[in-house]
């Protein structure tokens, strides 16, 4: 199982545009791709017009967003709401992938068995 990517501090300021601030947020490792599409497709009521995954970057380790200075606690919530999810739909979706292939093995070995009774059933004839 993966481990779970979690903020791991606060948003620093790199840059100052007019009133709105360029803000990088570091993330504990680098996130697999498939944890970057989770992160960047939560629930719409996870959203709002202003803090959505569709206004924010993705570099390596980090997140990179822009905003004004009175909605970078929003943000900060939104993200790591949507942090959590990416993880917990990462989880699942490796939980259900384990049982799909825990089921296949299942019946591959049922498969062989029965091969082998009618082999032995037929040995002698």
């Amino acid at each position: 199982m993966a481990e779970e990517i979690k903020r791991t501090g606060s948003p620093k300021a790199t840059d100052l545009k007019g009133e709105e601030f360029t803000l990088t947020v570091t993330l504990s490792e680098p996130p697999s791709k498939e944890w970057s599409r989770l992160f960047a497709d939560p629930d719409p009521a996870e959203t709002t017009p202003l803090c959505n995954p569709k206004r924010i970057g993705m570099m390596h380790q980090a997140i990179v967003f822009k905003s004004e200075e009175a909605d970078v606690a929003a943000w900060v919530q939104h993200l790591d709401r949507w942090i959590a999810r990416a993880n917990r739909a990462l989880a699942e979706q490796e939980v259900a992938e384990k049982k799909r292939k825990a089921e296949e093995l299942r019946l591959q070995e049922e498969k062989q068995k029965r091969i082998q009774e009618v082999n032995e059933r037929f040995k002698d004839l």
